[in-house]
């Protein structure tokens, strides 16, 4: 049985896992810009798609946060075997 994840991983989790959904947000926004110029009225494609990414994202952040805080909890628990060992 896995020992229960402490609060610390539990945000540092949640904070990794937003800090990939902003990179994400940023590379779109970066990208709309370029591909639509200096007209930021106009309506295109790119609008769409990055819709329907930002959609898609926000379903998968919960499962990305989770195989983050699975990760964090195996390396502490690691650290704590090897420091038991010493």
């Amino acid at each position: 049985m896995r020992p229960a994840a402490s609060q610390s991983l539990v945000s540092r989790s949640w904070m990794i896992a937003l800090l990939i959904g902003l990179t994400f947000v940023a590379l779109g926004c970066g990208l709309r810009m370029e591909v639509e110029g200096a007209d930021p009225d106009t309506h295109s494609w790119v609008d769409l798609a990055l819709l329907l990414c930002g959609y898609l994202l926000v379903f998968c952040l919960k499962p990305i946060q989770k195989v983050i805080l699975r990760k964090l909890c195996q390396r502490a628990a690691h650290r704590a075997h090897e420091k038991a060992a010493r």
